[in-house]
């Protein structure tokens, strides 16, 4: 896969479309969060068009912190070209001090999450858009993840990890965006409490079904889209 003439060609379209979604829900920063030496030149997971980073927006009441680059033009070698994986994932969450600076972002428990995110999609590449479109709403775990100490015993298990939810939708963004070449969704991250993941897998109702269940709850709760650490759990 190589970004060559494809990116040159539709670079800025692709960043003008994703820009605008941004942009419906807050104001962009000019800096985005991104690596002196690519991950991938390390042994970490390669991005479509190898580029990586990760935007900030901000308004007056929560940060959203969102891939830049999982969607980017590419040339494959044995398929049409495309934006990339067809997707960026976001969060958004009230706990981050809306004028910390990208490095304060970048470290905080969300800009982690986002980015581990990021980097567990662009490993599985076209396998999350294909499960989203089985089920919808999904679920995966992060390994040692890192939250607040006083977080801890309410969304992080026995062992450190840590459940988030994909694919939640809601009119406070759009569900996708037209690229130049492809579709591109915009994919949430959701941050679950302990007792949330649980019921997703040990349920009585089927793992899909137990994913909706918390979808509806998540709806009647309100901040559908967002995380919080102090957000009261729904089971």
């Amino acid at each position: 896969m190589t970004e060559s003439i494809v990116g040159e060609t539709y670079a800025a379209e692709t960043c003008r479309v994703l820009s605008s979604a941004w942009e419906s829900w807050g104001t962009p920063d000019v800096d985005v969060i991104a690596h002196l030496i690519n991950p991938s030149f390390l042994g970490g997971p390669s991005w479509p068009a190898v580029r990586q980073a990760h935007a900030i927006v901000r308004r007056e009441d929560a940060l959203l912190v969102a891939s830049s680059g999982l969607a980017d033009p590419t040339e494959w070698d044995d398929a049409e070209p495309t934006n990339g994986y067809e997707l960026e994932v976001f969060g958004i969450s009230p706990d981050i001090h809306i004028d910390s600076d990208t490095l304060t972002v970048a470290t905080s428990w969300l800009g982690q999450t986002v980015m581990t995110v990021s980097n567990l999609v662009a490993q599985y590449g076209f396998q999350v858009p294909d499960m989203l479109d089985r089920h919808g709403i999904i679920t995966i775990q992060l390994d040692e993840a890192r939250l607040p100490g006083e977080a801890a015993d309410t969304y992080l298990d026995e062992n450190g990890a840590l459940v988030v939810m994909l694919g939640l939708v809601d009119d406070e963004l759009p569900a996708a965006v037209r690229g130049p070449l492809s579709a591109i969704r915009l994919i949430n991250v959701k941050v679950l409490t302990v007792a949330e993941g649980h019921f997703c897998v040990h349920n009585s109702m089927g793992d899909d079904e137990a994913r909706r269940e918390l979808a509806r709850r998540f709806a009647a709760q309100g901040g559908v889209l967002w995380s919080s650490l102090t957000r009261p759990s729904v089971v």
